[in-house]
């Protein structure tokens, strides 16, 4: 073998390697949480005293536990036939890995296609699903607080806004208009983490609130800031995915000894 295709076979071995236990770890957390949530939301309560684990919504957990299965089976087999193939030089094995990356490539293209050709819908169905995950899962007080309050809180406090398009989505949740409150506290203005106008729950303004900004618009502006960094993370992925695709099928081609008189341009 020549030094690039040595190089390109332990470039192979490593980055799968890498894949190959970050799949294997999800899949285990997920089968875990899947199979026995309790002991390991316990365990986690151990390191994390926020208890965050055990004030999540069983459903959530559950969702969580298939996302983590299939990511981590996928990301485990595919890593797997390809360290497997570059390790012991099977044409075979990397025919297969470079044909499944390939795979992935076209889908995530394709995703994407949709994503801007959909563009009106897709913004659509992705507002209506955020406003349903306020008028079903958002919490009426603090001690019943799990995954979808803890998350809109935070997108809230961070980007300034408050509800998917202004504070009117808080009035679908029954459970949270029997509070009183016209708006969760994250609308609200603070200053050293205190609310700057203690009265802003129940009667929020423009001076001690942000109830008139939706979240979904504050996200798009936001991503549209960092337009550079999200390109730049998406082309990178595209590259990276590229590459192994041609390193895998030309060491494919390399392992390639034909025994008849004919030989392949590539073979090493």
């Amino acid at each position: 073998m020549t030094c690039v295709s040595q190089c390109a076979k332990y470039f192979l071995c490593f980055f799968n390697f890498v894949f190959f236990i970050a799949g294997g770890a999800a899949l285990t957390v997920g089968i875990w949480l899947f199979v026995d949530r309790s002991s390991f939301t316990n365990l986690i309560g151990k390191l994390d005293q926020s208890d965050f684990l055990n004030q999540t919504d069983a459903d959530v957990i559950q969702m969580i536990a298939y996302i983590l299965i299939l990511a981590g089976a996928l990301t485990f087999i595919i890593s797997f036939l390809g360290y497997c193939g570059a390790m012991f030089e099977s044409r075979c094995l990397l025919c297969v890995y470079g044909i499944l990356i390939l795979l992935v490539l076209i889908l995530e293209c394709v995703v994407v296609g949709l994503a801007f050709g959909l563009k009106g819908d897709v913004e659509k169905g992705t507002q209506d699903f955020l406003k349903s995950t306020i008028a079903k899962y958002y919490a009426s007080s603090g001690d019943k607080a799990d995954t979808v309050t803890v998350a809109w809180d935070g997108i809230m406090s961070k980007l300034h806004c408050c509800g998917v398009e202004n504070f009117r989505d808080f009035s679908e949740n029954r459970n949270w208009t029997i509070t009183g409150k016209t708006v969760p506290d994250a609308c609200c203005i603070k200053e050293n983490d205190v609310l700057k106008d203690p009265t802003c729950p129940i009667n929020p303004t423009a001076s001690n609130s942000y109830y008139q900004t939706g979240c979904y618009q504050a996200m798009m502006t936001a991503i549209e800031e960092n337009a550079a960094i999200v390109i730049g993370v998406a082309a990178t992925l595209v590259l990276v995915e590229v590459l192994v695709i041609i390193l895998a099928l030309y060491l494919a081609c390399c392992y390639w000894r034909p025994q008849h008189v004919l030989t392949c341009w590539c073979c090493c």
